[in-house]
């Protein structure tokens, strides 16, 4: 199962407070990625924060997993978690029934 998962700094956080985890807060990402649980990230544009894409069996084991970040762990981050599926209706073009 994919799971969306998009990071929010609280508010009030600092430059300072982050720095202060970064190298952990990386190092943590890098070992979920090569572990097959972070499939993608990237920086936000509009906003501080990180988005994941995240490997998951299902939204239990995907809390765990940023509910591990350094960043979560300090109380300083939260992660919203999106469940994500296959576009199952895109099936009715190619003859699938397709229900709600």
């Amino acid at each position: 199962m994919q799971i969306l998962a998009i990071s929010k700094l609280k508010d009030g956080v600092t430059p300072d407070q982050i720095g202060q985890h970064g190298a952990d807060e990386v190092k943590h990402t890098l070992e979920a990625y090569l572990d097959g649980k972070i499939r993608n990230f990237w920086f936000q544009v509009n906003r501080p924060g990180v988005v994941f894409i995240l490997e998951s069996t299902d939204e239990d084991e995907a809390r765990q997993i940023v509910d591990g970040l350094p960043l979560v762990v300090a109380g300083l981050m939260d992660v919203d978690l999106i469940p994500l599926q296959p576009l199952h209706p895109l099936g009715t073009l190619i003859g699938r029934s397709f229900s709600p």
